[in-house]
This record gives C-alpha cells, sequence and structure tokens, in this order.
C-alpha cells in the first residue's frame, strides 16, 4: 500500500478529530444547492505532481467536444449516466452549473463529459413563469449526509431514458412555508410539465399542494413527497399514484426525506442499504448487549408500512441486529465498528470502520424476523480487509458498477500532499493502488457518485 494512503497508527489520536470530513453534500444542479436546505460540500485543492500515465489531462468525450444546447445536454447527460467506470460531479461556484465526467476504471482517460450549463437559462425561465424564487435538478452524484463519506442517490434526477429531468421549482412566499412544485424537463423538447400545477384545483373546496424531492424510478414514473406527509407518483401522462412507506431504517430517516428509492411500489428511505432482494435493509445502529454497546447495524424488514410519515410516532426494537467481530474463526475476535456502506452482493456487505478502515463483512440474515424478541444480536465476522486505517482525510467512495472496486478519494493531512485517488479490490482485496491525483479540470468542490445499490426495484 503506498505511503500516500496508510499513514500508520503513530499520530492518529491526535488528529482523528481533524481527519473526519464534515460534508454538507452536493450543490444541486441548476441555481441553487439540492432543495436549497443544506450547504456546500467540503473539498481540497488539486494534488499537484501527476503521476505518470495516471489520471491523465481531459481528452473529451472520447474525441468527441462537448455538444451545446438541449439536445447535446441530454445526448452528454445520458453517456455519463451510463458510465460504468467512475464519476465525479463538481461545482466551480461560476453560475455554470454542475459539471460531471466520467473515466475509465483507471481514472487516466475521461469517457464522457456533461455541463449543466444548457439547461439553466430554460431552468430561470421556468422559475420565472411560475412565479418562482428558482428551479433546480438534483446532482446526478446524490449527496453526502452526517458528515459521511459515502453519498446518496435516491430516487434519479434523469429517467431511464435519458428524456427527461427531474425539476423542482422553489417559491418563497412571504410570510409563508416555502413551498415548492415538481415536474419534469423534456430534453427533446424543451417543454416543462408542473404536475404539482395540474393537480391544483379552486372553487368551493380548493386544493393546492407543496410537492418536493422529485426523481425517476426504473419504470419512469417520477416520484415526489408530498406536503412533507405522503409519496406520491406520476406516470408520463400525468396520472398520479400513491405509495406506502416502509418503516424500516428509521434511525437513517431525520431530515433525510429527499433520499428514498421505490421498493415494491413503496418509499424506502435508506436508498444505498437495501438488500438486493428488496426484502431487508440495513442501518447503522448502537447495539446493546447486556452492560456492554456497540456500533453494530440494525436490520429491518420492508415490509411494515405507514400512510403518512407523521405516521411514524413511535418505533419498537429493530427487526434483529448484527456485531461485527475479528475473524479469528471462534466467534470470539474483538467487536468491530461498523458503518454499513452498501451491499456488495447478496451476502457480503462493506462497512467503514473506526480510523478510516473499509471491509467486508458476511451478514448471513436467514434468521431474520424468526427468533423470538430480545434474542442476543445476531454475528458477523470480518471477511477481508479492504483499506487499513489511515491519518488521511477521506473526502469521498464510491464503488465501480461491476461492484469490483472501491474508489477512496483522500487528502493527506499530515504531509500536505493534496488530494489523491485510490482504488482497492472488493473481490481481490489486496494494497489499494494509487490511481494519482485528481483529474485536471475537476473543481475542489467535488464528489463520487457511489453506485450503491446492487439492484432496481419496481
Amino acid at each position: 500500500m503506498s505511503r500516500a494512503y496508510v499513514s500508520g497508527v503513530r499520530g492518529w489520536a491526535a488528529v482523528a478529530a481533524a481527519t473526519v470530513l464534515v460534508v454538507g453534500g452536493v450543490s444541486a444542479c441548476g441555481a441553487s444547492d439540492d432543495s436549497g436546505k443544506d450547504g456546500g460540500r467540503s473539498g481540497a485543492s488539486d494534488g499537484g505532481g501527476r503521476k505518470s500515465g495516471a489520471v491523465a489531462a481531459d481528452s473529451g468525450d472520447s474525441g468527441d467536444a462537448a455538444e451545446s444546447g438541449l439536445a447535446g445536454a441530454a445526448k452528454n447527460l445520458s453517456r455519463v449516466a451510463s458510465a460504468t467506470g467512475p464519476v465525479i460531479c463538481w461545482d466551480d461556484g461560476d453560475g455554470k452549473g454542475e459539471h460531471v465526467a466520467a473515466f475509465d476504471d483507471t481514472f487516466s482517460k475521461r469517457v464522457a463529459t456533461y455541463s449543466e450549463e444548457p439547461l439553466l437559462s430554460r431552468l430561470a425561465e421556468i422559475a420565472e413563469e411560475g412565479d418562482a424564487d428558482r428551479a433546480f435538478v438534483r446532482s446526478l452524484c446524490g449527496k453526502q449526509q452526517y458528515g459521511k463519506s459515502a453519498a446518496d442517490l435516491g430516487v434519479s434526477p434523469v429517467s431511464p431514458d435519458g428524456r427527461r429531468v427531474a425539476v423542482e421549482v422553489v417559491t418563497d412566499e412571504v410570510g409563508a412555508l416555502t413551498s415548492s412544485h415538481v415536474g419534469w424537463l423534456d430534453l427533446t423538447t424543451g417543454e416543462f410539465t408542473d404536475i404539482t400545477e395540474a393537480a391544483r384545483k379552486g372553487g368551493y373546496s380548493p386544493e393546492k399542494h407543496s410537492d418536493e424531492f422529485p426523481g425517476f424510478a426504473p419504470d419512469g414514473s417520477l416520484w415526489f413527497l408530498r406536503d412533507e406527509q405522503v409519496y406520491y407518483s406520476a406516470d408520463e401522462n400525468g396520472r398520479l399514484s400513491r405509495h406506502p412507506i416502509s418503516k424500516a431504517c428509521h434511525d437513517e430517516r431525520s431530515g433525510n426525506d429527499g433520499f428514498y428509492r421505490p421498493v415494491n411500489s413503496a418509499a424506502v428511505t435508506c436508498p444505498r442499504l437495501i438488500h438486493p432482494s428488496g426484502k431487508f435493509a440495513v442501518s447503522p445502529g448502537t447495539i446493546i448487549d447486556g452492560i456492554d454497546s456497540y456500533d453494530g447495524f440494525d436490520l429491518d424488514l420492508l415490509a411494515p408500512q405507514m400512510d403518512r410519515l407523521d405516521d411514524d410516532t413511535a418505533f419498537g426494537d429493530p427487526t434483529d441486529q448484527m456485531v461485527v467481530r475479528d475473524g479469528d474463526g471462534d466467534g470470539d475476535g474483538d467487536v468491530r465498528d461498523c458503518d454499513p456502506v452498501a451491499w456488495i452482493n447478496a451476502d457480503d456487505i462493506l462497512c467503514e470502520g473506526a480510523s478510516n478502515t473499509f471491509f467486508t463483512v458476511r451478514a448471513d440474515a436467514s434468521e431474520l424476523g424468526e427468533r423470538p424478541d430480545g434474542s442476543d444480536p445476531l454475528e458477523a465476522e470480518v471477511k477481508a480487509e479492504i483499506a487499513r486505517e489511515t491519518n488521511n482525510k477521506i473526502l469521498s467512495v464510491a464503488m465501480s458498477a461491476d461492484r469490483q472496486y472501491l474508489y477512496i478519494a483522500s487528502e493527506e493531512i499530515l504531509d500536505d500532499g493534496g488530494v489523491k485517488l485510490y482504488r482497492a479490490g472488493l473481490t481481490a482485496p489486496g494494497e489499494p493502488e494509487e490511481l494519482g491525483p485528481l483529474p485536471q479540470g475537476v473543481g475542489d468542490d467535488f464528489i463520487l457518485r457511489g453506485n450503491f445499490q446492487t439492484g432496481d426495484f419496481q
């Protein structure tokens, strides 16, 4: 492993607090941040000198220059959205919106690029037509939350066919709470469809809604949260359907209603932690075992549901809980902190542990929901070490689309070495490979697209 990644244990306690990156999230595509409620991301400057052959100078979209206008934006957006290699999003704060670049699996060549700039004038028109403050599209990379290095995407800001983008239009009303409309912008025609306005009714019993957090499901329907309480979807003809809400991952829900995923027609609010089966999810949790407590995770069945977020007034215990121990073969290993990042496959979960470690766990949930209440926590053993502890600041992590690699962007805080990119094997663990500094042209305020969810759900 490169010295740039592993700074060693020595001196860790003195810098532990400094190495925890507090990230507010990706700025939303458009003139405002994501939903207008969160701060910007933290980042770091380019690391200076470059490794020969790695993270080469930008070479464009496989030789094709980026196209202008909505039609060009649609084509570039589709290329980036379908890329199988690592993807970086950033906003230079220059009023040109979000920039996105897709790379090959070693970050040595750009294979696709997208700029939001061609959309901004149309988004401004949409806001003006609606007498609104702003109109924006959610970032293609999602947003980091609670200072974690893994970003949630939730429902996609881009339709499966790449033709439409989900738009939120926010109006700052005088003397009232902020309200917003949702809809989609057709990039082939420039037409904006306002789903919220279509539902408005006048007369004796008027009906007016505030909708937010729009995004597309795999079937092409637009999902959103209505009046801060209920999830709806609209098909391409604007027909609405109301959806229940899973009670799973309730500890992750606070302030997180903007990041959810449709699973069997229900909204689940921990989108990157859903098991590929679509039956349960995991979320970080404190496990109480007698007089001891551990940082483990909860396993929650998705089936218990509610109609409105306000119905979620009290929770019982999670379906089951799990703690992780070092794999010594006899179940007596030390407990390891595990902040679950994502499922790698149906059996293994990626954890982020203390001191910026990453490791995999074989999480057998075959007994989930079948054990008596009050049973001891389930136990899992560490399967493989992916990246050892480091004094570096972890800025952002992502998985490759084929789930073979973990990409890590970290900053050397002890040697002032700038931001470096690493690739660690998930199926064939070894020393993380240094790929080089940030690619040329990528701004300080960046984030990696996570690719954390392993399957689509209807």
